[in-house]
């Protein structure tokens, strides 16, 4: 017999114990979204709804197992090439620049949700490629770090060893898989000069503080899961995050929300590339 569906009760519920239980705060998040993914997991193991959550009670795991439905993982090397052709050939050129004529020597990026952290070693990867051909010698003694957070600790320590199967390679070409990339039969680790670019920590953009004085903010594909109040409290610990002048980068159904447009001007909309005013 087919199981029913969540009722927002029992879905408000769940949240509610995952908060109290686990410190994993889903409660604002887009209800549409986790109600599939829940009713997922009641699917599995054909439970009712008040049967799960008892099930809840008596097997913690089940915590974690629900979790990690909720966190979805899909992510590639330099996904969506077409955003990181920008990023390449004007966001990274712009802000290497900058802190050159501010005087100060330091590039700082933040790639939020970053799962197993591809697009923090892709953005390592453009910017070794960029420093190695520029011309200006004083870019050399330019501090770069890039911070890469997830909310899922799993997942970032998947992210520091940096090694991947070829599936998650497809978009780079050879000359940057021989250059960056150390085969190991069927997998790919990322370099030691690229890996020292990135630091990975677990970090909830919903809960914990902002880090500060950004230069770019690479927060893709995760706006859309949240509800619109939270949207709108996430994004003013971006404007606060990020330094004048700075870019943020959203995913390709995302848009700055309405309240902070005119505090942002569109440098590529298609790409969903915004500058701080």
């Amino acid at each position: 017999m087919a199981q029913p569906e969540l009722s927002e009760d029992n879905l408000d519920i769940i949240l509610e114990k995952m908060y109290v239980k686990k410190s994993w705060d889903f409660r604002r998040y887009r209800k549409s979204s986790l109600r599939r993914c829940i009713e997922r997991r009641l699917a599995s193991y054909r439970l009712h709804c008040k049967d799960y959550i008892e099930f809840l009670d008596v097997q913690p795991l089940e915590f974690n197992n629900l979790f990690n439905q909720l966190t979805i993982k899909v992510s590639e090397f330099f996904r969506d090439t077409d955003v990181f052709n920008q990023i390449e050939q004007y966001v990274i050129p712009e802000v290497i620049v900058k802190p050159k004529t501010d005087g100060n020597n330091s590039l700082r990026i933040w790639s939020i949700g970053c799962a197993r952290g591809e697009e923090a070693y892709s953005i390592a990867i453009l910017l070794s490629k960029i420093m190695r051909s520029s011309t200006q010698h004083a870019l050399e003694d330019l501090k770069v770090k890039i911070f890469a957070t997830d909310i899922d600790d799993a997942s970032v320590d998947i992210a520091r060893k940096g090694i991947y199967c070829e599936e998650s390679l497809k978009n780079v070409d050879l000359f940057q898989l021989g250059q960056f990339f150390k085969p190991s039969e069927n997998y790919y680790q990322v370099s030691p000069q690229i890996r020292n670019l990135v630091t990975f920590g677990v970090h909830d953009i919903v809960s914990n503080i902002h880090l500060s004085h950004m230069d770019i903010i690479c927060c893709r594909n995760l706006l859309i899961y949240f509800e619109k109040d939270l949207q709108e409290k996430v994004f003013e610990k971006f404007w606060y995050s990020l330094n004048s002048g700075g870019y943020i980068i959203l995913g390709r159904s995302e848009v700055v929300p309405s309240i902070f447009r005119d505090r942002f001007r569109d440098i590529f909309r298609k790409e969903k590339i915004y500058q701080k005013i």
